[in-house]
């Protein structure tokens, strides 16, 4: 029989052991749980970095899967936590947006359930986001662990929009692929790019270009550079694509 798989994605970074402590609470009860670390290097409080980067990677995992999201900016408030359940697969992390590129879903559930002992005030990821891992990981069902969430908060993701720097400084954007026709441009912070490029290689150096990521989504990349630097771009930034043989 398959291990169960877990997936951690957090704003926590390295140097301290709060991504370990996370692991902790899962493995003493769990210990036959298969953890997979999607990635705890999402800048400090990126929602938008995080709810993509979940978008675009919670598919390539076994249907069954749990996905903790820990990038919590209201931690110690009384914002919700939630338990999304999507194409067989079950979110964990705090009611702020976070989730938004998961909407819709088949339930959206606030939970309410505490486990017992002390509750940190910083840090929900370990004593309660976790434990709730736990109960899914004991198939506890998660209505049972809450109720219907009334109003989910979601970020307006649907308008054109920078959503990722990505290591490199590519500019990654939620503007599909599928859009970017010969002939077509895009601005963002103002810069307007016209290149486009079926691979890295194809880009000149210093100028920045249009390709089509592995996510099948607009990118603006440049050649062993930061197209980030070049544009002045960060996630949240609106962009506009312009059609071919159009001046706007």
């Amino acid at each position: 029989m398959s291990r169960p798989v877990v997936t951690l994605l957090t704003d926590f970074g390295l140097e301290d052991a709060y991504v370990a402590q996370l692991k902790a609470v899962i493995l003493s009860q769990v210990p036959d749980v298969e953890l997979v670390d999607i990635t705890h290097s999402i800048p400090p409080f990126g929602l938008l970095s995080a709810g993509w980067l979940l978008h675009t990677s919670y598919a390539f995992f076994p249907r069954g899967s749990i996905h903790l999201c820990v990038v919590d900016p209201g931690v110690g408030t009384s914002r919700p936590i939630l338990a999304v359940l999507k194409d067989g697969h079950a979110f964990v992390g705090p009611d702020n947006g976070v989730f938004s590129f998961l909407f819709p879903a088949e339930q959206v559930i606030e939970i309410t359930w505490k486990p017992l002992g002390p509750l940190s005030s910083t840090f929900h990821g370990r004593d309660i986001m976790a434990p709730v891992v736990v109960e899914l990981l004991k198939y506890t069902p998660p209505q049972s662990l809450g109720r219907p969430a009334s109003n989910p908060v979601r970020l307006d993701v649907a308008k054109d929009m920078v959503v990722h720097i990505d290591r490199f400084g590519n500019v990654v954007t939620n503007v599909h692929g599928s859009r970017l026709q010969d002939g077509c441009s895009l601005v963002v912070g103002g810069k307007r790019v016209h290149r486009i490029v079926e691979s890295f290689a194809g880009i000149p150096p210093g100028e920045p270009a249009l390709i089509v990521g592995s996510a099948l989504t607009v990118e603006v990349a440049a050649n062993r550079e930061s197209a980030a630097v070049l544009l002045g771009a960060k996630a949240g930034m609106p962009v506009r694509l312009i059609p071919p043989g159009s001046y706007a």
